[in-house]
């Protein structure tokens, strides 16, 4: 049997569950792989901590233990963040060592040299864990779909946004109750920020379509948008019209030219991915042959995530003499511009409930090439001095949307900055 020996960075949520896993279904991967990973040596600043919770393991808080020891043979870096993770993935490559790591954040925005440092002298890196846990997405892309053109990448892509829109709709609670509800039951971090404002999908929605279309993609130039615009009254509205609000990643490819972005979304209730409820992440490939193609399961968490993590450690034991380079790209990606893409939107408006403003609002619109497909303004029976005027537009181009809100933020009488959301009507993640 193939011995393979690992030393793991970190040992959080991720990092113990991998070891968890090892100890208990080592003899199971053994049987299946002919393959034995043993856990040489642990690095973590709680060396007490982990000390009492692993056995016949080295522990170290330096992680130059684990990089320099020449009878490791991957380095499992799971302590997330650019630095010193980066440091240490550089080092380990340098040293001769392939290594796994779930770190999107670092591969989505300074993953380049990381990548170009790999495929020399058999050194690999896997990164199945950075994006959707224990769903193989990137197995599936570069594995499975290896023959096809991927038309588009439509995803729930985070676990915790998915939860809360999830509770706000079946519940009708407000977005501030749902996220607490999330951060009580482990969903959610202390502080959301990078999965509420959509920074976490936008790292994944990246390195897809990295692997997707073979381009280098420059993160900040990819749109992000999140939810905590999102309120019960846009669920309300959505559900009224047949449809639902998911925060999506999308990547689509028209003529070598990438539009790549994460924002909430309206998509049918018949949609594929309308479906995928709390915690849960699902990606959706369209490919050419053959056509969409969905995966799902557990986007986060200890054991899901681990599972990645070992699948990336067993692959990598397997083509120990293969030269091969983690991600191959030519070129910068070309991107989109707002004046090229085209949606339909919803708008929510908050006016006063007078004569006139309608008229008002769609010459804005009507004066900027949008045409309007459908009003709702329920009756006010509140003592509340704005109405939310529900909007519904046709196709339009994003500039002439936004250059359009621009204006109605500006009419007095609009007492909050409008809410736009974006709505998909294709029921496969391709061109309509």
């Amino acid at each position: 049997m193939k011995k393979i020996t690992i030393g793991i960075i970190g040992f959080g949520t991720v990092g113990s569950g991998l070891y968890r896993l090892i100890r208990q279904n080592g003899e199971l991967i053994g049987l299946r792989k002919g393959i034995s990973v043993e856990v040489k040596r642990v690095c973590d600043l709680r060396k007490d901590y982990v000390t009492k919770n692993t056995e016949n393991v080295a522990v170290t808080d330096r992680w130059q233990d684990i990089t320099g020891d020449p009878g490791i043979d991957i380095v499992v870096e799971l302590i997330g963040g650019l630095e010193p993770a980066k440091t240490i993935i550089m080092e380990a490559l340098r040293g001769g060592k392939s290594v796994v790591t779930a770190n999107k954040k670092l591969l989505a925005e300074k993953g380049y040299e990381i990548f170009q440092s790999t495929g020399k002298n058999g050194v690999k890196l896997g990164f199945e864990a950075a994006v959707g846990g224990g769903i193989p997405c990137i197995l599936a892309l570069k594995q499975g779909l290896v023959g096809n053109k991927i038309k588009s990448i439509m995803g729930i892509l985070n676990g915790t946004t998915n939860y809360i829109l999830t509770r706000m709709d079946e519940t009708h609670r407000s977005y501030e109750d749902a996220l607490r509800e999330a951060q009580q039951k482990g969903f959610a971090e202390a502080d959301p920020t990078a999965d509420v404002e959509g920074f976490d999908a936008g790292h994944k929605i990246s390195l897809l379509s990295m692997i997707a279309y073979g381009k280098r993609v420059d993160y900040s130039s990819v749109l992000t948008e999140g939810i905590s615009q999102i309120n019960e009254i846009d669920l309300s509205y959505a559900r009224d019209m047949g449809y639902v609000i998911k925060l999506l990643g999308i990547a689509k490819e028209t003529g070598g030219v990438l539009d790549i972005r994460v924002h909430p979304t309206m998509i049918p209730m018949t949609h594929p991915l309308a479906s995928v409820r709390n915690e849960f992440n699902a990606i959706m490939y369209d490919g050419d042959m053959t056509d969409p193609v969905i995966l799902y399961g557990k986007g986060a968490g200890s054991l899901p995530t681990a599972s990645a993590v070992l699948s990336d450690i067993i692959q990598i034991a397997e083509k120990m003499e293969i030269q091969e380079q983690a991600l191959l790209t030519s070129g910068d990606a070309v991107y989109i511009g707002p004046e090229s893409r085209l949606s339909r939107y919803y708008l929510r408006i908050h006016s006063h409930d007078r004569p006139g403003i309608l008229s008002k609002i769609s010459g804005v619109l009507g004066n900027h090439g949008i045409s309007i497909a459908s009003v709702i303004q329920r009756e006010n029976v509140t003592d509340d001095e704005f109405l939310p005027l529900i909007i519904m537009t046709h196709e339009a181009r994003e500039k002439d949307l936004f250059e359009a809100v621009k204006e109605i933020n500006d009419f007095k009488f609009v007492g909050k900055n409008v809410v736009v959301i974006r709505v998909e009507d294709s029921l496969q993640a391709g061109e309509k």
